[in-house]
């Protein structure tokens, strides 16, 4: 009896297991009872917002008047509860659109649904509230918001997008930053193309099935019936005769159910590199079973590299650059060393030509245009960066990467539409150099943060290979010398930056409005220090560490006849929160790049006071020293001396890392706010 009713149970859970993988059926304009009265998810009682079904197919389909065309449609219902999820009525779609080719988003039928004194009401979204506008040559972006929406508001949205660009099959994102009740894809297209998919991010499908089914083209062929007549003489005509091509479709259906929201984490690249989602791309077309041919797309990066050699926005551009003969001869003339030579260049491109902000690795205009306007997108500025060396005789080279926002390049297989940036490599001994003329602040040898997105590649002649994108580590050294006077604490501070941090501080300078608006912002930023006075040595010198001088004071006094004194000997520049506040993570940690930070504090005792109580010295490290912290504090007749050393060796750290990286945090911040208790001496 009780192995029946175990039997019974598991037969009933299998069975509600199938029936939970099934897809719901859900109607346009036609919510159900539970979908209006709804006030939170239940898996997710924290989400402003949640997508309650998400429907998308994409489908290669011949067309009589243009051929085959790549056709995606998608249905997607969300529910808004809370005043933070109205923004999910808001829609943005970016199309590509250049020249000839684009992408075409017609069939746009929106309706917002709200529940009013017991009555359903509806609001469809107008035509003329959806707008377009162009992003840059490439891309054209369209824009609307839903009408009427607000808390308790459904949300039944569909559109369709149509192109000729067989190549650009969309990806398909099962997960978002608000949970997902139900979402499917669907993928339907002929033999004669061949697409490679993958699969990305942790939330696991319901399933993901492959079939084939059969499809048929029927058209009218004109053909030629000239005969001769009874007389000899040749009679032209033609004959309209049926034809029917049949093939096999490939067929991708795809499903997931209740997918949690994706959160954003300290330390990420880009949150889209661990969305669950489905990427397709186009490999190949074979259509020489209908007496065409075979074309491949997907080869390898030493391909691409010949492909980008002979492309009109990239390799000829490069080959383009006699402009630059005489303003190149006249900057290095008389100049033997090639380190001289390549500072000079750099900073020459680095003052004379202002970036628009749009990454690319392809030049928006010739790089003769770009040069005499003195603007132009990345590539117009690093490949006339990379063109100029190239005239003084230093070995340099592209390097194409994609930022970290945009996601790390594909390992399996090589495409360029994973790329959206390039930066120079130079040569020198035998030591590689990267170079980014983009940013005014920025050193000789150190690309842009945004560019430390794990390898790149190096395209020369027609060849590729894989780098490392790293940068030198930046060291931050501080000094703090405290006094106690009069029940009042006062210090003067001193801090070295060197590397990425250097030009962090610069930018920061630089943005705020100059020197005394970004100490004004300072002052007014600190709640425990009142900042005096400032000097900052070598703000303008990018070959030189940033020196920044502070004098301040506590703001909190303590009473001059005080029987204890406590001193925060990490007064300034302390850590105070730690950044891996999630008890797991399944995301790694990307630091980006290397760091170490020196930090010594020296204190007079102030006259009639003993050191009752001085923290522990420790030293730690992570596994294979990937994490240091050494804490050395003592006391030396009246003065006490703390050295700190915290440093981070090494850029990634995997998910099984975590807890030990969020550990060593905890220790470091605990550490850094122990107290140095003085006492007052008795007589």
């Amino acid at each position: 009896m009780k192995s029946l009713t175990v039997s019974l149970v598991l037969s009933l859970c299998f069975l509600i297991r199938i029936s939970a993988q099934e897809a719901p059926k859900i109607k346009f304009e036609k919510p159900s009872d539970e979908e209006l009265s709804m006030k939170t998810y239940p898996t997710d009682s924290t989400a402003d917002a949640v997508i309650l079904y998400d429907d998308g197919s994409s489908y290669v389909k011949y067309d009589l008047e243009r051929g085959f065309m790549l056709t995606f449609e998608r249905f997607v219902r969300i529910k808004i509860l809370r005043q933070n999820g109205v923004e999910w009525g808001n829609f943005q779609f970016s199309l590509y659109s250049h020249n000839l080719n684009k992408e075409d988003l017609t069939h746009v039928k929106g309706t917002t649904i709200n529940l009013e004194n017991g009555k359903i009401v509806k609001t469809d979204l107008k035509k003329n509230a959806v707008f377009r506008e162009r992003e840059n040559k490439y891309r054209e972006s369209v824009k609307f918001s839903m009408p009427a929406v607000k808390v308790g508001s459904i949300i039944d949205l569909q559109y369709t997008i149509a192109t000729e660009m067989t190549w650009n099959l969309r990806t398909w994102k099962f997960q978002y930053k608000i949970p997902v009740k139900w979402s499917q894809y669907r993928v339907v297209y002929p033999e004669y193309f061949t697409y490679n998919h993958s699969s990305l991010g942790y939330h696991s499908l319901l399933y993901n099935k492959r079939s084939q089914s059969t499809e048929n083209i029927s058209y009218t062929e004109r053909v030629d019936n000239t005969s001769n007549n009874t007389a000899g003489f040749r009679v032209p005509s033609t004959q309209a005769v049926a034809r029917t091509i049949t093939y096999l479709n490939q067929i991708i259906e795809c499903a997931a159910s209740d997918i949690p929201a994706i959160k954003e984490e300290p330390y990420l690249t880009s949150l889209d590199n661990y969305t669950s989602q489905l990427k397709s791309e186009l490999n190949n077309t074979n259509f020489s079973k209908i007496g065409g041919s075979m074309h491949n797309y997907t080869t390898s990066w030493n391909d691409i590299a010949k492909q980008l050699a002979d492309d009109d926005s990239f390799g000829q551009q490069l080959k383009s650059t006699g402009f630059l003969s005489d303003d190149v001869e006249k900057m290095t003339k008389g100049i033997s060393s090639n380190e001289t030579k390549l500072n000079i260049i750099y900073s020459f491109v680095q003052r004379s030509m202002k970036w628009d902000g749009f990454k690319s690795f392809f030049t928006d205009k010739s790089l003769k245009k770009a040069y005499a306007d003195k603007t132009g997108n990345s590539a117009d500025i690093n490949l006339l960066l990379i063109a100029m060396l190239k005239k003084a005789g230093i070995d340099a080279s592209p390097v194409l990467l994609s930022t970290r926002e945009n996601g790390i390049i594909g390992l399996v297989h090589p495409t360029l539409s994973d790329c959206n940036y390039v930066v120079a490599r130079a040569t020198l001994d035998g030591k590689q150099i990267f170079l980014d003329a983009t940013e005014p602040n920025l050193q000789a040898g150190i690309i842009p943060f945004r560019c430390l997105n794990g390898e790149g590649y190096l395209i020369q002649e027609g060849s590729s290979e894989s780098v490392q994108l790293t940068n030198p580590k930046s060291m931050e050294s501080s000094s703090v010398v405290l006094d106690y006077k009069d029940g009042k604490m006062t210090g003067l501070f001193k801090k070295k930056d060197t590397g990425l941090s250097a030009h962090t501080f610069r930018k920061s300078v630089k943005t705020s409005g100059g020197q005394k608006e970004y100490f004004e912002k300072l002052k007014n930023s600190s709640p425990e220090l009142d900042y005096v006075s400032f000097n900052y040595t070598n703000l303008d010198s990018l070959s030189q560490p940033i020196v920044s001088e502070y004098r301040f004071s506590l703001k909190e006094k303590q009473d001059s006849n005080a029987g204890v004194i406590y001193l925060d000997p990490v007064v300034i520049e302390r850590q105070k929160t730690n950044p891996f506040s999630s008890p797991t993570r399944i995301y790694p940690v990307d630091f980006g790049t290397l760091v170490t930070q020196y930090y010594n504090m020296q204190f007079d005792i102030p006259q009639g006071y003993m050191a009752e109580e001085l923290p522990k010295e420790i030293s730690i490290s992570l596994p294979g020293r990937a994490g240091q912290f050494m804490y050395q504090i003592s006391q030396m007749d009246q003065k006490i001396n703390l050295t700190m050393v915290f440093s981070i060796n090494k850029t990634l750290f995997l998910p099984d890392e975590y807890q030990a990286l969020k550990n060593f945090f905890d220790l470091v911040i605990n550490k850094q706010a122990e107290q140095v208790v003085l006492k007052k001496k008795t007589t």
